[in-house]
């Protein structure tokens, strides 16, 4: 039975693709609606051919991500026959991934969950359109990065089960995996880093009352930050709450633990309680401060206003106290001072811990180190250049890579854009605060601020108090499944690129966000399912429960399919996705280098020309410094560039480009298309 489910599982993973891969041209195309992901490609393509890690058969880039990379190279080996080959079989080993990260997550889910809640939760993952058209779709990365994840937390759980005593192999393996996840995409060193505490340390409980600690300090974060800037667009997004608000999370509890409010002593006079609260507050105020500007020494561009701090700080006590007041600190009352608990801690635990983060980092440490000292020896750069390249844009004031931040772009709470975190539950709200307000007022598309936030307000509260309930069933399967350290990594994500100033995140960065949604959902529906078996002493229920809910995501999953994907074409679109590029070849001469800002579908398919990448994201080291100094003209002209094909503002008027083409551009014609660029001259001695 079990293997059925895993193999009917499996085939609806892939059926999706197994369609997309076989429909004509034109329809299938539509699976590559980004044209990042031709990137990987144009690279491989030269890589086959003995041209190196290129883009341009000029410049040697690193670009990408390592383990996708490698799988492109094999698929796109297939291009020496036809060039929508490979492109088909991308779309099938996409496909692969996508069943196999499904039959993966149901194993993982069924571990610790009803059944039937094991099979939504993959299905949910495979099918759901908002999710499949990000991290299946787009021929990008995230299908592999998926995976890997989910095989991450296959192994990673039962090493935390009450009587399990891992080896030294285990940890190693576990090591293994860990570096893989993070070279399938390299941001996912967050999740990788946070599971590996976890595991390492053995941390099978966190405290209710810190949890609630937690929730309060970030509710505190948002209120102050609210309090102190509105809702109103503020700053460009280099500047974000999430900065302040992990950095208070992380150390206000340390503090208030070496301050004796975790030990459970209830006979203290509140004169010293007042006493102790404001030797906290005064410690972490200094701790925040000291570390918030120690990352702006090392060249993090972060907002640090004294003020917000201390509101911040001053509102997570406040809430704190009131904790203190309603939760029943007679339980578990600890005789020993807090830092001779530490100390015992110490002596008896950290040699075991430090035996097992060995082991665990070693394998991480070679991969990952192996990866970036042969990019600095073969490329000039230890990272990947597009990264550095897109830190870089948020730098830049008058760029079209980044956008004045709302409230909730700073919150990662947008709904319905999917660049933002956390947009798989915030879109259903977003709508859902929509659909209340046309209720009772003027029917508008646009979104009620207030409403979505008291919306979200309610929602997250409501999860924590079912979370947090004394039965403790919802709080143990999601600690037993590691739903808190996948939500540790996903804050520190979140904050890296905030404290960074990274322009231009997108919505396949997140997986791993998605991923805990997906997980707290299966959490919940196995409640649903148990107390439904409890009521009605009956199986048939739940199954039909579960098969209405197939089919739905089942009709969702082939409705998405068909609309963006039709499996009839008519005459005149056959060649539509390569329109532009045959009319680009008919306004060029053969062997000319043509620059655009992207290219890479036009590089891949363009004949006996070559396109010269002009952001920076899959060019060279070189390049990047070229344009941080403001040389990449010289460097382009230098280069032999003949022409500039892209969006006349994106060029002439936004930063970096005015800069480089200024008096370097003569139109020669405007070329229709879906992007509608105009081609230019490119002159190299203005």
């Amino acid at each position: 039975m079990l293997i059925g489910t895993q193999i009917g599982l499996f085939l609806l993973g892939i059926s999706g693709s197994i369609y997309a891969a076989l429909t004509p041209a034109n329809s299938m195309m539509n699976w590559y609606s980004n044209d990042d992901a031709f990137f990987y490609y144009q690279v491989a393509r030269n890589v086959i051919e003995g041209h190196g890690f290129t883009f341009d058969g000029i410049n040697l880039t690193n670009g990408y991500h390592p383990l996708w990379m490698l799988v492109c190279i094999a698929v796109f080996w297939l291009s020496r026959f036809h060039l929508l080959l490979p492109l088909r079989v991308l779309i099938l080993v996409s496909g692969l991934l996508n069943g196999l990260t499904g039959v993966l997550l149901f194993r993982l889910l069924r571990r610790y969950l009803h059944t039937y809640a094991a099979v939504l939760g993959a299905l949910v993952w495979m099918l759901l359109p908002s999710i499949f058209d990000v991290f299946t779709a787009k021929g990008l990365e995230t299908p592999l990065s998926s995976f890997f994840t989910v095989l991450l937390l296959y192994k990673a759980v039962p090493m935390l089960e009450r009587n399990a005593t891992p080896k030294i192999r285990d940890y190693l393996i576990f090591g293994i995996l860990s570096a893989l996840t993070a070279l399938s995409r390299l941001d996912n060193v967050f999740l990788v880093g946070a599971v590996g505490v976890f595991v390492v340390f053995r941390i099978k409980r966190i405290r209710r009352l810190v949890i609630y600690d937690l929730v309060a300090v970030l509710i505190a974060s948002i209120l102050a930050w609210v309090i102190r800037f509105g809702t109103e667009p503020t700053f460009q997004n280099s500047y974000s709450v999430y900065p302040l608000m992990l950095t208070s999370m992380a150390i206000l509890p340390l503090v208030l633990y070496f301050c004796g409010f975790y030990s459970g002593r209830i006979t203290e006079k509140k004169g010293g309680v007042l006493i102790r609260f404001g030797i906290a507050a005064a410690i972490s105020s200094a701790l925040v401060y000291g570390v918030l500007m120690l990352l702006r020494v090392f060249g993090f561009d972060l907002l640090i206003s004294r003020r917000l701090i201390l509101m911040v700080l001053g509102l997570s006590l406040g809430f704190i106290a009131i904790i203190r007041l309603f939760y029943k600190l007679q339980v578990n009352v600890d005789t020993k001072t807090p830092f001779t608990s530490f100390l015992g801690w110490i002596r008896k635990d950290i040699p075991l811990i430090i035996r097992n983060g060995v082991l665990y980092s070693l394998p991480i440490i070679v991969l990952m180190g192996g990866y970036m000292l042969l990019n600095l020896k073969v490329f000039g750069t230890a990272s990947p250049v597009s990264g550095q390249v897109k830190h870089w844009w948020g730098t830049l004031d008058g760029t079209v890579y980044k956008k004045n931040d709302t409230l909730l772009s700073l919150l990662g709470l947008e709904p319905g854009s999917g660049n933002s975190p956390w947009s798989l539950i915030t879109t259903i709200i977003g709508d859902a605060a929509i659909f209340l307000r046309n209720l009772f007022g003027v029917d508008s598309t646009n979104l009620p601020l207030r409403l979505f936030l008291v919306l979200m307000f309610v929602f997250f509260i409501l999860m924590v108090y079912l979370l947090s309930r004394r039965d403790g069933y919802l709080a143990r399967k999601s600690f037993a499944l590691l739903i808190p350290a996948v939500i540790i990594g996903c804050f520190l994500q979140i904050t890296y690129y905030a404290v960074s100033g990274y322009g231009h995140s997108r919505s396949w960065y997140w997986v791993a966000e998605s991923m805990v949604l997906v997980l707290l959902g299966a959490v919940f529906s196995s409640k649903v399912f148990e107390t439904v078996r409890r009521f009605t002493k009956q199986n048939w229920p739940g199954y039909l429960l579960l098969l209405g809910t197939i089919g739905f995501l089942f009709f969702l999953h082939t409705r998405y399919l068909v609309n963006r994907h039709p499996y009839s074409v008519s005459a005149e679109e056959q060649i539509t996705y390569i329109s532009q590029v045959r009319a680009l070849e008919n306004e060029t001469p053969e062997g000319a280098l043509i620059g655009m800002t992207g290219g890479g579908e036009t590089a891949y398919f363009i004949e006996n020309r070559t396109i010269v990448n002009l952001d920076g994201l899959i060019n060279s080291s070189g390049y990047f410094e070229a344009l941080k100094a403001g040389t990449a003209d010289q460097f382009l002209a230098d280069m032999g560039l003949d022409f500039v094909f892209g969006n006349s503002y994106m060029l002439l008027e936004s930063d970096p480009y005015r800069m480089i083409f200024e008096d370097r551009l003569i139109a020669l014609k405007y070329i229709a298309g879906p992007d509608n660029f105009m081609l230019y001259d490119y002159i190299i001695s203005p």
